[in-house]
């Protein structure tokens, strides 16, 4: 479905927007700050590497080309203290907020406080079904889950019993690549053909809560597992652990996301089928560009629409993924290192035999 918005901060501002904030927040004394000449980014985390070596600096870089002072913070996973951190950031005043939300749900209430103090809003990497959106900055997160489910039928492992360690619930990345998942693998599920025999979600998208999940899967089934789908690398590094424990890494189908150095070693070694990445660069770089605009009262000339769900339709704004395999391996890494992944790390103890043409080139 493709309408066109034409989202201005202007267009939604009103008289009463602070009254209606101080009121938002329980206290009639909150004042916000008009025309501060600051752009917000309310963070799940800086721990995961993406977030502090991509999404993060180009974030802040288009925002201060844009003449605005980046204020961003991070919420380390946990719902009630990113509500904190936005309602820091609307106090401190922000002229426009990024806000990737912990949960979506919870970003909605988020979106709702910033809309009420007159600030828009984007949606970033995380969609927010709310109507209070300005703009949802994302990959398409269902995609990235057919792509790896498509990427098992390809080479013919889409049989059998398979696992899936999905991220955060409630998150709407987890739950759409999960569904993306699902799109190819339920006509086999229904044919008998194959069988999820375990699928978890993983609160702070945990590599230690997934190895448990795979050891307990590994026994139910008496080390009969065909594949896992995991959500990250992360994740994807506590499935592996546990396959190398019963002796079966390399032997069973694995996938992730994010491409990190972890995820590119374990391609090397052959524990790992695929990774998938997002140019999060040049997605912060667009949500930085965007919330420029925004600030300023500037169309956003977007026509694109995303389904978020509750019967909310946001503007959209696609950002380009690709699945990391052996194949391309030198040329990702070509492209991101050392800013985000480390060539020489990737490397580093992998026997030369299993390094991809062209690698020496890196070091």
């Amino acid at each position: 479905m493709k309408n066109e918005f034409k989202t201005t901060r202007r267009g939604f501002m009103s008289v009463t927007a602070g009254i209606a904030a101080a009121t938002a927040f329980g206290g009639a004394g909150v004042v916000f700050a008009k025309g501060s000449g600051n752009i917000g980014f309310a963070m799940e985390t800086y721990t995961v590497p993406r977030w502090k070596n991509l999404d993060r600096p180009s974030f802040e870089k288009a925002v201060s080309a844009g003449g605005f002072k980046p204020i961003t913070n991070q919420a380390d996973f946990k719902v009630e203290q990113q509500l904190s951190d936005v309602e820091n950031l609307l106090t401190v005043g922000v002229d426009a907020l990024a806000i990737v939300a912990v949960v979506a749900e919870a970003g909605v209430n988020m979106a709702r406080k910033a809309k009420r103090a007159g600030v828009p809003v984007i949606a970033y990497n995380t969609a927010i079904p709310s109507k209070d959106v300005d703009v949802y900055v994302a990959r398409n997160n269902r995609g990235v889950g057919q792509k790896a489910a498509n990427a098992a039928l390809a080479a013919g492992v889409l049989k059998g019993n398979w696992i899936i360690a999905s991220g955060q619930a409630g998150n709407t990345v987890a739950e759409e690549i999960t569904k993306g998942y699902y799109d190819i693998l339920q006509p086999l599920i229904d044919k008998g053909e194959l069988k999820v025999v375990s699928h978890l979600f993983h609160d702070g998208w945990d590599p230690d809560a997934a190895r448990r999940q795979a050891e307990d899967s590994l026994t139910s089934t008496n080390n009969d597992v065909a594949g896992f789908l995991c959500n990250n690398d992360g994740m994807a590094g506590g499935v592996i652990g546990a396959l190398q424990k019963a002796g079966l890494a390399g032997k069973v189908f694995v996938t992730g996301q994010d491409a990190t150095v972890e995820g590119c070693r374990h391609i090397l070694l052959g524990n790992m089928a695929l990774s998938s990445f997002t140019l999060f660069d040049q997605m912060g770089t667009i949500a930085g560009e965007l919330a420029v605009k925004l600030a300023k009262g500037e169309d956003l000339g977007i026509t694109q629409t995303y389904d978020a769900g509750n019967g909310v339709v946001i503007p959209y704004m696609p950002v380009e993924d690709r699945d990391i395999t052996r194949e391309n391996m030198v040329e990702y890494l070509k492209q991101y290192s050392p800013v985000y992944v480390d060539a020489k790390a990737v490397l580093e103890g992998v026997p030369k035999e299993k390094w991809p043409q062209g690698a020496e080139s890196l070091l």
